[in-house]
């Protein structure tokens, strides 16, 4: 009965995840809008250190998701509002960890997480992460052991469901080629959303420190820029504005 009401509140987070992290992300804002203006844990020198390891940690979650999304097939990684899995996954990334999308959101938070720097913010966030994924995934797996029985028995028995394995627990790629435009389509949306707060967070602390300089005025325009610039072009694309048209044969 517990495990049922368990996956019964996973499969709802699931539907509301995109929706879920909102008032957290504006708690979170509040906390940093008193606390900028101080150096994090460790001070100045740390916080400087930070900021680009948490954004090589969000570049590699980015990357994750980017490699598996781009390999996976519709209808299977858990991408639309219900649960779906017309066949299970275990090549590829899915070979090393049971929740290769899920890890790789867990970078990207992380990452912003080191460039915020701060105790509350991390207790606070890796809370709710862990939290809501927690439910998220209970409701996954039962829905997957209903779905293919012994298969995912096996595959969850192999395969662990956070930290990587080494070697592939399967042999051979996941999909047989790349497809960029579909990873393009699901990425572009939390690609833009997550590194411009990124550029936001860090102009927000050198302004707060009195340390934005001119130069470092004009690189975050710049990077903001470009990140609109990447977005507006991959939302035309998706809606197939850039795209050549075959000619009406009444012309």
């Amino acid at each position: 009965m517990a495990q049922t009401r368990i996956a019964r509140i996973g499969t709802a987070l699931f539907r509301l995840r995109s929706f879920t992290p909102v008032p957290v992300i504006a708690l979170l804002g509040w906390r940093l809008w008193s606390t900028r203006g101080v150096a994090g844990p460790g001070g100045e020198l740390v916080d400087s250190l930070l900021n680009g390891l948490g954004l090589l940690v969000a570049w590699a979650g980015q990357a994750l998701r980017f490699h598996t999304l781009g390999r996976v097939r519709d209808g299977t990684s858990g991408q639309d509002p219900v649960l779906e899995a017309r066949s299970l996954n275990t090549r590829g990334p899915y070979a090393h960890v049971r929740n290769p999308l899920y890890l790789g959101n867990l970078g990207i938070t992380l990452g912003l997480l080191l460039v915020a720097n701060d105790v509350w913010v991390y207790a606070i966030a890796l809370a709710f992460f862990f939290g809501q994924y927690f439910f998220i995934i209970r409701a996954e797996e039962a829905f997957l052991l209903q779905q293919h029985g012994d298969a995912y028995a096996e595959y969850r028995r192999r395969v662990p469901r956070w930290i990587p394995r080494l070697t592939p627990a399967y042999q051979g790629r996941l999909g047989d080629r790349f497809d960029w435009a579909r990873a393009l389509k699901k990425e572009h949306n939390p690609f833009a959303a997550w590194s411009a707060g990124a550029l936001l967070l860090l102009g927000w602390e050198m302004r707060a420190r009195g340390d934005l300089s001119d130069a470092a005025r004009l690189s975050l325009e710049i990077g903001l820029g470009t990140v609109v610039a990447f977005f507006a072009a991959a939302k035309a694309y998706k809606r197939g504005w850039l795209r050549a048209h075959p000619a009406d044969p009444a012309r």
